[in-house]
């Protein structure tokens, strides 16, 4: 068996534009398994692109991905969530994980890491919305101290069935601020 010091380490990093093709089979994974709240369409080469290149530009939308060993294995963005409406301090956090690193604790360190990024740029609270079925998506957020606060039923149209979404909030801690 191996020891913590010799098993491979998962490492989070900034999205770069070889990532695209990487980052396109997960999300188009995600869709298929019908893991994707609400895209139903797959992503072409060039949409991931536009994505890593549009987070490049604004650091108050990072997209990162989780790598152990040069393989990519997982995603998470921050947007601003109804900008106007909170002057930019919620955010909307979106993970996915490759499907050969589902139940691996990825989502959860990327989970982390983003709840960290997110305070570091300022965001006051995250919002998620989560397929009300998934309930492995569900508690990850709970394992990463994210609550319910409430449901949509059918909010998500995928093909010609609607289905439930679980509607998740994250407080971050308050960041004192110089005077």
């Amino acid at each position: 068996m191996a020891t913590v010091e010799q098993r491979p380490r998962l490492t989070i990093r900034p999205a770069r534009a070889d990532d695209a093709p990487a980052l396109r089979e997960i999300f188009n994974d995600a869709v298929e398994d019908g893991l994707a709240t609400f895209e139903s369409t797959l992503r072409s080469i060039d949409e991931q692109k536009d994505l890593i290149a549009a987070a490049e530009q604004n650091p108050r939308r990072p997209l990162l991905v989780a790598e152990v060993r040069n393989w990519v294995c997982g995603l998470v963005s921050i947007e601003p969530h109804e900008e106007k409406l909170h002057r930019g301090e919620v955010g909307e956090i979106t993970i996915f994980v490759r499907r050969s690193f589902r139940s691996y604790g990825v989502g959860r360190q990327l989970m982390r890491v983003a709840q960290a990024e997110a305070s570091r740029l300022g965001y006051r609270k995250l919002v998620g919305r989560v397929l009300a079925e998934i309930e492995e998506s569900l508690q990850l957020c709970k394992a990463t101290g994210w609550r319910v606060v409430g449901s949509h039923q059918d909010h998500a149209r995928h093909g010609s069935r609607l289905r439930d979404v679980t509607v998740v909030e994250y407080l971050l801690p308050a960041v004192p601020r110089a005077e």
